[in-house]
């Protein structure tokens, strides 16, 4: 299916599983790279920060793109009251990974849309997961795949990461980066599917 120039929808992303996840609905679009501060702010909770960087990634893309129906979001990993930021280093990432095992975690993804009329609206979902408890093999063999590298929480879901997974309580696809179910909502809302 094809959207129309008309209807051009932008996703306020680079993320290369948000893409994918956005592919899945068959519609044409293209990605913007947002320059943002993601740093959190002084006591701030997981749920405001989603938020703010949402409407900051969104509006950044409206700036560039306008007249196109946008879609932000953004994702942390909280877990025993401290962010699990996007991981850099394998050392950051090992540490990380100690952190969560055997615990549960919560994963916010804050979506912002907007629509050709400017008007913006949030979602907030979180999802509870929990790890099973990793050994040191374990924590090594995922360091080597490298699937942990700018990941949130230092592991990806939607990989090999999946198999740290006992249970999960929410969205799989918000956990990912998008919730696929709001999504719909928004894109059938302003008629780019069906």
């Amino acid at each position: 299916m094809e959207n129309s120039i008309k209807n051009k929808l932008v996703l306020s992303s680079t993320s290369q599983a948000r893409i994918d996840l956005l592919k899945q609905f068959n519609i044409n679009f293209e990605t913007y790279a947002p320059n943002i501060d993601e740093t959190p702010l002084k006591n701030e909770f997981p749920k405001y920060l989603v938020k703010r960087l949402s409407l900051l990634k969104a509006q950044e893309a409206l700036k560039k793109k306008k007249d196109c129906f946008i879609i932000a979001a953004d994702t942390v990993v909280y877990a025993r009251k401290k962010y699990i930021v996007k991981t850099e280093s394998k050392n950051q990432a090992y540490k990380n990974l100690k952190l969560l095992s055997g615990r549960r975690h919560t994963v916010f993804t804050g979506l912002t849309t907007i629509n050709k009329t400017k008007k913006s609206l949030f979602y907030l979902t979180t999802t509870k997961i929990k790890f099973k408890k990793l050994n040191e093999n374990d924590i090594d063999f995922y360091l080597k795949t490298n699937e942990w590298k700018n990941r949130a929480g230092s592991y990806a879901i939607q990989g090999l990461g999946a198999s740290f997974v006992h249970f999960l309580s929410g969205s799989l696809s918000s956990a990912i980066g998008l919730p696929m179910e709001k999504v719909y909502d928004f894109l059938k809302h302003n008629r780019l599917i069906i």
